[in-house]
């Protein structure tokens, strides 16, 4: 078999073609990864954008929070202000019923008082709403008699008749509002009263017809659910009670007499 023999110029062809070859793959790979780079780049681009925008959503997130957080600290101190303005108007109301009760009260005294002319009716009528409103089951009613300087006891309960049928105007306590024509309260006196018929005394108003004092109410032991005392309602009735009161009796006398000289 013959073998070709080559040259000096053959071996350095060939390694010309073989570094041809190599910068050739070099420049192609280059340009892969140029390519490759350059898609990296642009992915990075990418996700920077993506992060940028993400970023603002966040931003716009915190900012949205912010917000209804402050919203719902406006809407919790609104409705911290309309509960107290519930609290104050279940206040008011429950305040103005209880004013309605106490004028429909008041207005049921006045009506009793002044329903009849009768004497006892009269007397009935003192002694119910003194029971029933005011919470007492132990007074005493006095008419004055002018000419003898002295109460006489027209009507009483729970007390003993006794030792309140007459007291001289200026007698302890209840004789001392007959003769000044001002009330008298335990809890706003002083006075304590050192006779036996002054025991237990709460209140002793006057009864008045046009300022002139025609008699006396004595309230003594109040009820078990009066243990606070007497309210502003109950001054208010006992107010009432001194002139209405006395009215009430004063015209059933005169038509006790009108009736007396009428009959046959």
């Amino acid at each position: 078999m013959k073998h070709e023999v080559k040259g000096p110029g053959a071996y350095v062809e060939t390694v010309r073609q073989n570094t041809q070859r190599y910068f050739e793959d070099l420049l192609a790979e280059n340009e892969k990864l140029r390519r490759l780079s350059a898609g990296l780049e642009d992915e990075i681009a990418a996700l920077k954008r993506t992060a940028a925008r993400s970023e603002d959503a966040v931003q716009v997130l915190h900012e949205e929070l912010r917000n209804e957080q402050q919203e719902h600290a406006a809407l919790r101190r609104r409705l911290e202000e309309i509960e107290g303005e519930n609290r104050t108007f279940s206040e008011r109301y429950v305040h103005v019923e209880q004013q309605n009760t106490d004028l429909a009260n008041l207005y049921v005294a006045t009506y009793r008082l002044h329903a009849t002319l009768d004497r006892h009716e009269v007397l009935d009528a003192i002694q119910e709403i003194i029971i029933n409103l005011l919470g007492c089951e132990e007074l005493a009613v006095f008419e004055l008699d002018p000419e003898a300087a002295e109460l006489r006891l027209a009507a009483s309960f729970g007390v003993d008749t006794d030792t309140y049928r007459q007291l001289a105007v200026g007698e302890g306590l209840i004789g001392d509002v007959a003769k000044s024509g001002e009330a008298y309260y335990a809890e706003t006196s002083d006075d304590a009263g050192s006779m036996p018929l002054d025991e237990h005394l709460t209140a002793c108003i006057p009864l008045k017809v046009e300022d002139r004092v025609t008699g006396a109410i004595s309230i003594f032991r109040l009820l078990p659910q009066k243990e606070d005392g007497l309210g502003a309602l109950d001054h208010e009735l006992l107010d009432l009670l001194s002139a209405q009161a006395g009215a009430a009796l004063y015209c059933s006398a005169l038509h006790t007499r009108s009736e007396s000289k009428t009959a046959p």
